[in-house]
């Protein structure tokens, strides 16, 4: 199952920022871990008991594999041993036989928030992933098949607008649609969003069950045995993790029931030990640079200053290059450009690219660079230009217009009526 897994796990085209790091490098290091505790468990000698002489090997054999099917329970050297099965059951430890399947079942659930995303992602009618190998095709293209490249992205990204200004005035969206804010662009940002908060919630349950699993009620044990082996604090008196137990079994000879108590070396434990604790900061740490990662996000794709600072970055790159290129009679269309540039710019990336098209092109310049994305921009805020721009700009001149009558007309009623008070 495990080598399957380690085949189907693969980084993917459509992922920004710590997702790798959830879905891809969590998955596979902890399967790798549960690799080598089955190993270790199952190939080799996962405890080994001392036994009272009389035992033949056979006898030796079962009791090992009994103290290792049965839990085993701890005692500090110098203590005695408890006289109560109670007491000995509250000692027992637990969780190395469980630990291969436990890691097993951490890898799956931290693969499970990317087959949520590749699931709905794909209902949003952006083929994210077609269009960024399509992008990653045209960074190493020519000049001709570049052009073509990066033509069939900006198509599909028109067209992807279009349909949606469509679907708002003609049709009815699906109700997960309307959920996750189709009609207004944000279905693919809101659905990323989501996988984030599950990469989160993913991480905060596994830290906390792992604890559990361990028998561990302190949430801060991982620190603790940090600090035991830098100070060489030995086993012996933390308990963590010990390396020497107690079993109890009973055979039946001759009719009557024998019990025995004999001490076994749990060699799993020194594995264990570093892996808990590789994990328990992993966890931590996984869910921490998720957390930020995803305050930074959402600041980046809903503020208006980031997303026209996101934008201008392509637009000055391309104005950059066409600098070098400048002919004489482009004069006067830069001069009016200028002059018009924080309508036009606020108009184009404010209201002529919606969240989930700022999300594309952030996964795009993700795997491919800024060439690709200057492109892409750079065609669009060209056709913006041919098409919109002496409408955008005549509106803005009639919406001030429109402010100067109402002015002038509230001026007037206001001289109205001082000269009529003074009548």
């Amino acid at each position: 199952m495990l080598g399957s897994m380690f085949s189907t796990v693969k980084p993917r085209l459509d992922d920004l920022g710590t997702d790798r790091l959830n879905y891809y490098y969590s998955t596979l290091i902890i399967m790798g871990m549960s690799l080598t505790i089955t190993a270790r468990q199952y190939v080799g000698s996962p405890l080994q008991c001392w036994v009272p002489a009389q035992f033949t090997k056979a006898w030796e054999q079962y009791a090992e594999d009994y103290c290792f099917v049965y839990n085993t329970y701890w005692v500090k050297p110098n203590d005695k041993v408890p006289t109560t099965i109670e007491e000995r059951v509250s000692q027992q430890l637990i969780y190395y036989q469980w630990a291969p399947f436990i890691m097993a079942i951490e890898a799956a659930f931290f693969y499970l928030p990317v087959i949520f995303w590749s699931m709905l992602s794909t209902k949003s009618g952006i083929n994210i992933i077609k269009l960024v190998e399509t992008a990653q095709k045209a960074e190493g293209a020519e000049s001709e098949d570049r052009k073509k490249q990066i033509d069939i992205i900006c198509r599909h990204i028109s067209n992807n607008l279009r349909k949606r200004r469509n679907e708002e005035e003609t049709t009815k969206m699906a109700k997960i649609q309307r959920i996750f804010g189709m009609q207004h662009g944000k279905f693919i940002t809101n659905v990323y969003l989501v996988t984030k908060f599950i990469y989160m919630l993913n991480s905060f349950l596994q830290f906390y069950s792992t604890n559990k699993f361990l028998g561990q009620n302190d949430p801060y044990w991982g620190m603790r045995i940090l600090d035991d082996i830098l100070h060489g604090t030995d086993w012996e008196h933390s308990g963590n993790f010990p390396r020497i137990a107690m079993c109890d079994f009973q055979v039946r000879v001759l009719g009557n029931l024998q019990r025995h108590s004999i001490q076994c070396v749990l060699t799993l434990n020194m594995f264990n030990e570093k892996i808990f604790l590789f994990l328990y900061i992993w966890f931590l740490l996984v869910f921490f640079v998720t957390l930020f990662d995803s305050i930074f996000l959402i600041y980046n794709m809903f503020s208006s200053h980031k997303i026209v600072e996101f934008l201008q970055q392509f637009l000055d790159n391309q104005e950059a290059d066409e600098n070098e290129e400048k002919k004489p009679d482009d004069e006067k269309k830069k001069v009016y450009r200028k002059e018009q540039h924080a309508i036009l710019l606020s108009e184009f990336c404010l209201h002529k690219f919606t969240p989930d098209i700022i999300i594309l092109l952030k996964m795009i310049n993700n795997h491919t660079g800024d060439i690709v994305c200057t492109e892409i921009v750079g065609r669009m805020w060209n056709e913006f230009l041919k098409r919109d721009a002496k409408l955008v700009l005549q509106r803005f001149v009639d919406n001030d217009h429109n402010m100067e009558t109402k002015s002038s007309s509230l001026k007037s009623v206001q001289l109205f009526e001082e000269h009529k008070g003074l009548i």
